[in-house]
Formats: C-alpha cells, structure tokens, sequence
C-alpha cells in the first residue's frame, strides 16, 4: 500500500529518513547515544519541534531543487525506508507515532515497498501497541533484547527480564508484523561463552527474519566506561570476545541467517532498508536531537542537547551542531569503509577509478597478508573481509587507504 498523500508538498529527494526518539524509561549504563530519562510532558514540545524541523528542512530542500539544476537535485526519488530509532521509539503513543509519520508522508512520497522500521523494548510491548504500529504503516520492528540471560540484563542495566523479552517475542509473532530484528549483545563483563551460546541458540529458536550482533563498547563518558574493573575485563578478553563472534558468525549461517555486514544477519531478502541505504553511500536525512543526515556531500549532525535542541528550533534556526563539507579524500575513506563492512566486499578498480587512486606496495602487500591470514579473500574484482577480518575492518581500512592524487 501507498500511504503518500496526493497532495504533498515536495517531490522526495532522498531514499531514507531517521526519527530519533531521545526517550528512555532508564538510562543504560553502557549507552553514549543522545538519551535522557523519558518524561510524557515532554513529547508533545519535542515532537512539535521535530515537525518544525521537518517542515524547515523540506523547504530548504525544495529551494535548493529549484536553484541547481544539475543531476544532484534532478529526478523524482521515492522513499524507500523510514526508521524511527533512539532511544526508545516506543516511549511515544500510537497518537504520536502517527503525528510523526503524517508529517514525512506530507513532504516525502513514499515508495510502494517502503519500509518503516520501528525500536522498541520489551517492556513496551504489547498486542494493542503492536497492532497501533501496523494501522499506521510499520513493516518492521527492532526489538532490543540484548540477552535472555537475567543476571547479563541486569549487568547492562536493562528495564526487562528474560521473561519478559520471552513474552514480547510471543507478542510479536503473533502481530500482523511478520518482519522483526531481535538485538543481542556479547562481550559483557562476566557473560561466559556458554552463557553467550545459549542466548544465540535462543534467538535462532525464535525464528526472527533478522539478527543484529553487537559487541560491547564502552566509552568514556558512559558509567561503564568510568568503571575500572569494566575496562579492565575489556582488556583482557579479547580472544574471548572474537570466539564468540566468530562462532556466532558460523552458527546463525547454518541456521538460514546470513550475514550481510559486519553486525547484521538476516534471511533472504530481509536486510534492513535502512542499513542498505546507508552503507551504499545514499543520501539520508535525521531528524531529533543528535541525528546525522547526509545531503549533497555534506555530512551535519544536531545537538545531542534536548533543551539546545528545543531552543533552536523556537527560535527558527536549524539546531545543527556541526557541519562538513566532505571532499575526495573523505569520501573514499567513506566509501572504502562502507565496502569493507559488508560482506559482499567492494569493487577495487570501480573504487580507484572513481577517486583517482593506485594502491602502492605496501598496501598490495597488506592485502596479500590478509588473504594469508584468512581474514579477507578476492571473489572477481571484489576484496571481501571473512568474519576474522571483520572484527579489524576500521584498522584495516586505515591501512589500505593511499594518498589522493591531485592534479
């Protein structure tokens, strides 16, 4: 179904937009995302502002579409996916949801096959709030489980128990939503690798059509990251860590869920819309506090301060905290990147052609030592990474990235 309004005010000209919802019922200890604690007397001002910003920037697109008449800005384009994520999306009623998606069907037209992803948690989950998420369009939701193990949930700080993810997984199955990633987690201080096994063997039980992996990161500016102990069994289990990646890897593979990059495993044709238009190096546009958009080369992301955020928007300036321009050389780090962390590899003479480039000795000797060493392999003209060389893909892309020419 079609749910572009007949009237709408621009012709898209992006194939992706992202929601940031910044609410959460507790802060989690290890998060370094733009959240605070959720609070309803606050959603009607942020999502106002968060339709201002809309509105806002679909004008300025609109302008700039009648000021350049290059390839840039010419074509109609469809939305192919809209994602809500945060946070937790699924801190706001249906009435909000709605509200939300009114407004980006009023400005972007959507494609036929559009999809539109949807967070949520456990403990928001039931058959009204899912069958309110279907009425209005939603095609997939993420659900962020994390662990079906009670004593890992409460390391991470998590509002849910194992019941609880089990009961909401029941709650999905049985929606009209037959689309859905489960989140897991590994490498948390004290989750053995039978601990971690056991939850991967559970979720494959579940039969998602999609797998997200995440390894724990801890940052600085988290209570995690201020935790010596947690920095310290960071540290040291390393080689655990890359067993239980690594096993997983194999294991969801022979369960019918292949990986498609670096984090994600899903069954045929369920990749996640929004990963594929981000990691092909489409453009993309953010709305909410902390989100990144992507438009013409250039890269900008907005405050990570609710109240920063609010008062931009009030005042009718763009809440932007930085803004780039992005050149050769960062786009082919970029695209190079991107390449690496999916597992379909990337096309080198395409890549080199289209920048300019020649790998020298160096980096063609680093490729051979990778094949060596089973972490990347050549399939036609495509340099792939296996799961071993995954877990070094950002060091592996410092490495193989040669100076640009310049003329």
């Amino acid at each position: 179904m079609n749910f572009a309004d007949k009237n709408q005010k621009i012709i898209s000209s992006v194939p992706a937009v992202y929601l940031h919802i910044p609410f959460c019922r507790e802060i989690c200890p290890f998060c370094s995302f733009a959240v605070r604690r959720d609070r309803a007397g606050l959603h009607e001002k942020y999502i106002r502002s968060m339709v201002g910003e809309i509105g806002r920037r679909a004008e300025f697109i609109k302008e700039k579409k009648k000021n350049h008449f290059d390839e840039n800005y010419s074509g109609q384009k469809f939305l192919e996916s809209i994602y809500f994520g945060g946070g937790t999306p699924s801190r706001l009623m249906i009435p909000e949801v709605s509200l939300l998606l009114g407004e980006i069907r009023n400005y972007f037209p959507s494609s036929d096959q559009i999809e539109i992803s949807f967070e949520m948690n456990p403990e928001d989950v039931t058959p009204e709030y899912l069958n309110g998420l279907a009425e209005n369009g939603v095609t997939r939701l993420s659900l962020g489980g994390q662990s079906f193990n009670d004593s890992t949930l409460k390391k991470l700080g998590r509002c849910h128990s194992a019941l609880e993810l089990r009961e909401s997984i029941t709650a999905i199955v049985n929606s009209p939503i037959n689309n859905w990633n489960l989140d897991l987690m590994f490498g948390i201080p004290e989750q053995s690798i039978s601990m971690f096994k056991k939850d991967v063997e559970e979720a494959l039980a579940c039969d998602p059509s999609h797998i997200s992996m995440y390894g724990l990161e801890i940052h600085e500016r988290t209570p995690f990251g201020q935790n010596k102990q947690f920095r310290k069994w960071e540290s040291e289990h390393q080689e655990q860590f890359e067993e239980m990646y690594l096993w997983a890897t194999e294991h969801m593979e022979k369960a019918g869920l292949f990986q498609y990059e670096v984090s994600n495993f899903s069954k045929i044709s369920k990749e996640g819309r929004n990963n594929l238009v981000v990691w092909s190096g489409q453009e993309y546009l953010g709305f909410g506090v902390g989100a990144h958009s992507y438009y013409h080369q250039t890269r900008w992301g907005n405050k990570r301060s609710l109240s920063t955020y609010l008062k931009h928007l009030d005042a009718n300036e763009w809440p932007v905290d930085f803004k780039e321009q992005l050149f050769a050389e960062q786009l082919a780090a970029e695209s190079l990147m991107l390449g690496l962390r999916q597992c379909k590899g990337f096309n080198i003479k395409d890549w080199q052609r289209r920048f300019g480039l020649q790998w020298q000795k160096q980096q063609l000797d680093f490729v051979q030592e990778l094949c060596d060493e089973g972490r990347a392999f050549w399939e036609d003209q495509h340099l792939c990474l296996t799961p071993k060389g995954m877990l070094l893909a950002d060091k592996i892309t410092v490495e193989l990235l040669p100076t640009i020419r310049r003329n």
